[in-house]
């Protein structure tokens, strides 16, 4: 089970930048289900989209995927469906704490893990390409490479769901927003000294861009559409079809 996420009233970002070890590892499901907005909404449309899907098996890549919260979910969510779940991270102590969640469930699937950086996971013939939240901690030269050989992946009828933080291209609406943002997780029980401490450690780590780059990007690479899904102020959930 997650520990309550006290991480940033404990550790002063100047030690160093963000990184997902495993002090970040414990207390991970507890942070992004308080510091990202729709994230149980997205979680719950992992299984209704890859639901409509009607080829077999539904070949599923998780890129990023954690302590494996998208493919439990999915797994549980469709126990009759035949799926192929694998999941790719570059944080060994996130793919720990996905080992120790899956240890005490009995799901229909298995689940697949590796660790190793998402640009070098090899995926192919793929039904559903998960990326929520990854992205933008990639290097912006990297991304069109990447997202242009998830393109190439998929199957006919197949989907890339993806879900990142955006920046408006306006500066002033660009702070309203990240103050809307701060005043949102104080809701949920930050405070502002663990805000502030956070938002440091992540500067030039997560890079986050604009919707109309993003969506150029995912056209670039070959998607025929790229709807958003969700949005949420400076949060949005894109469906990228081939």
């Amino acid at each position: 089970m997650a520990q309550i996420d006290r991480l940033f009233s404990k550790i002063d970002p100047d030690s160093g930048t963000f990184a997902f070890d495993q002090n970040v590892a414990k207390v991970f499901d507890d942070m992004i289900s308080r510091s990202v907005p729709l994230y149980a909404d997205v979680q719950r449309s992992v299984p209704v989209l890859t639901g409509l899907l009607d080829h077999d098996p539904i070949r599923v890549f998780d890129l990023g995927c954690s302590t494996g919260t998208s493919l439990i979910h999915l797994s549980a969510s469709l126990p009759k469906r035949n799926l192929e779940l694998y999941g790719a991270d570059n944080s060994q102590a996130m793919l720990d704490q996905c080992e120790d969640k899956l240890s005490t469930l009995e799901l229909a699937h298995t689940i697949q893990t590796t660790c190793v950086a998402v640009q070098d996971f090899e995926i192919h013939d793929a039904s559903v390409v998960l990326m929520n939240y990854t992205l933008q901690f990639i290097p912006e030269s990297d991304r069109p490479a990447l997202l242009e050989r998830i393109c190439k992946s998929l199957r006919p009828g197949g989907f890339l769901l993806i879900s990142e933080k955006v920046a408006h291209e306006r500066a002033a609406m660009h702070d309203a927003l990240t103050d809307l943002y701060f005043e949102y997780k104080k809701g949920r029980g930050y405070s502002e000294l663990e805000i502030s401490r956070k938002r440091d450690a992540l500067e030039n780590v997560l890079v986050p861009l604009t919707m109309d780059r993003n969506e150029q990007m995912f056209l670039a690479a070959g998607f025929s559409k790229a709807e958003v899904l969700l949005k949420w102020f400076n949060f949005a959930t894109f469906l990228c079809r081939v």
